[in-house]
């Protein structure tokens, strides 16, 4: 509808264009509207109540017909677009016109009031050219002067002025345009120094985040290095000479996930992560520790196969798992474990759709976690913070003699989730877990 030089911005580049400078001007531009509204309204009135003053000469409704379509059109221009210089430029024009003008169109017992008709459109009008830009020179000022000083010279154009009346409605438009220049001046740097300040936020913010994913794969990577070489290596000392199959197939898979993690690029944008079924891949995770000699018996809720979790977190929940199961084969003192995929609701939670439990347990030899070693890296970083990193829990349970359970839950349960908690004891159906 508006020709692309009517709605430009123009912003002459002396100040930020951020969040604060766009809200602040969407408001300006909404004022302005709601002004020119009750602008329009008041021409109304005025010409409905001195109706006698323009039946005697319909000619002179031509200038408050005119004030009316131009107001109407600007509110429709300022619903859409935001004031540009050209279009402030524009509308004071029109206000000067009508102020050298339209005096002649205005009720003699009105015309040099500060009620009048013309006065009030005018006092309306001044927002505009007063906001539209954030320029520091002295375009919008003279902008904002020509409407006041171009009223005193129509009405002084006129065989009957009233100065003190004429003094009052200047000086009026004068203030008026004073306060919508200081208010710009005041509010526009205001708005410049909060979208600066936010920039500022969002460099440091996109830095730490940097920093926060380096660590992030750097802590990945040394979870992956123990849960594969560290493992294996343990395996080649204890194993013997008839194990020597199963050794080369393990290095083999080792070589092949510590490739994928050197080759992976740890600053590469993040990409929009899937969704992937949970209960398939600890199903992988499983299939893959029954191949090392593991009895693992593996039991998925039929509402949660096929269940959608994103990537990221089913990568860490299936490595989560894997290193459980390595732990059962390597300490437990037991070839046989237990896993388990189901929902949050199905555990005797409160019922929260999304949330997914994964349980690994064995009945083996346990273990005393007062006494555990804090410089292993297996429970801590491959099972605690690997999780946690995902958005979720992970509880460890065990007992010398009573067996061990890992629970992996996601998303992380609340305080008031206490279903589950690490003093539980380590016994169902009478036998211990």
């Amino acid at each position: 509808m508006w020709p692309p030089w009517w709605r430009a911005t123009g912003d002459p580049g002396t100040a930020p264009v951020g969040p604060a400078m766009i809200t602040l001007r969407s408001v300006i531009a909404y004022l302005a509207t709601l002004i020119r509204c009750a602008g329009i309204v008041y021409i109304i009135v005025e010409v409905v109540i001195w109706h006698s003053f323009y039946t005697a000469a319909v000619w002179r409704l031509a200038a408050p017909a005119v004030a009316v379509a131009w107001g109407a059109a600007v509110i429709v221009y300022l619903r859409r677009y935001l004031p540009s210089p050209v279009a402030a430029c524009v509308d004071s024009a029109v206000y000067v016109t009508l102020a050298l003008g339209a005096q002649a169109c205005v009720p003699p017992a009105t015309r040099d009031s500060a009620f009048s008709w013309l006065v009030i459109a005018m006092s309306g009008q001044l927002i505009v050219p007063a906001w539209y830009w954030y320029a520091p020179g002295p375009l919008p000022v003279l902008l904002a002067l020509a409407s006041p000083l171009a009223f005193c010279i129509g009405a002084l154009l006129q065989p009957v002025t009233d100065a003190r009346t004429l003094a009052a409605a200047t000086v009026l438009l004068l203030v008026i345009g004073l306060v919508h220049g200081g208010g710009r001046r005041l509010l526009y740097g205001r708005a410049a120094a909060a979208d600066a300040d936010l920039d500022r936020a969002d460099q440091a913010a996109r830095e730490e985040y940097a920093v926060l994913r380096r660590n992030i794969e750097r802590r990945e990577h040394e979870r992956l290095v123990h849960d594969t070489v560290l493992n294996t290596l343990t395996s080649v000392a204890r194993s013997g000479g008839d194990a020597v199959a199963e050794v080369v197939a393990r290095c083999r898979q080792d070589v092949a996930l510590m490739e994928a993690a050197l080759h992976a690029d740890d600053l590469a944008p993040v990409p929009a992560h899937p969704s992937v079924d949970l209960s398939g891949e600890v199903h992988a995770v499983v299939a893959g520790l029954r191949d090392r000699g593991l009895t693992v018996h593996f039991d998925a809720e039929d509402t949660v196969v096929g269940a959608a979790v994103p990537e990221p977190v089913v990568r860490a929940i299936a490595n989560a798992v894997r290193e459980a199961l390595l732990n059962v084969a390597a300490h437990a003192g037991t070839g046989e474990a237990w896993v388990t995929v189901r929902s949050m609701a199905a555990s005797g939670d409160a019922e929260v759709p999304g949330r997914l439990r994964v349980v690994i347990r064995d009945r083996g030899a346990g273990f005393d976690r007062a006494r555990v070693d804090q410089a292993r890296l297996g429970l801590r970083r491959s099972i605690t913070e690997r999780t946690a990193e995902c958005g979720g829990h992970a509880s460890i349970r065990s007992a010398p003699g009573q067996g061990t359970e890992v629970s992996l839950s996601w998303p992380a349960p609340g305080p008031a989730d206490a279903g589950h908690r690490a003093d539980h004891p380590l016994v169902r159906d009478g036998l211990p877990w």
